[in-house]
């Protein structure tokens, strides 16, 4: 299955990515393109959307560092509260192996 990308998705994401600090961001390139596709992919949907690219970049950031990225998700507009799951979620490219329909 293709995923796409709506460019404002991409814009949104390449500026949480240059607000990013160098010790997160190193966790983020290049896997959070990765995970937010698999997150547009298990909400059935086609398409990256904003939620998907979201919880794609809170995930990709391992669990005990996440807190740290609070800030940088405020900056930007984006739900903690609403968010707060996300943040006790297992990174999808953990696994030794990926599945992919």
């Amino acid at each position: 299955m293709h995923i796409i990308w709506a460019s404002e998705v991409e814009d949104k994401l390449r500026e949480l990515l240059a607000d990013t600090p160098p010790a997160y961001r190193k966790y983020l390139d290049p896997d959070v393109r990765e995970c937010a596709e698999l997150h547009a992919h298990r909400q059935g949907k086609s398409e990256v959307d904003e939620d998907a690219m979201i919880r794609g970049y809170i995930t990709t950031i391992p669990r005990h560092l996440r807190d740290g990225i609070h800030e940088i998700l405020g900056q930007h507009n984006i739900d903690i509260q609403y968010y707060r799951p996300v943040f006790d979620e297992p990174n999808p490219l953990d696994h030794n192996h990926v599945h992919k329909s």
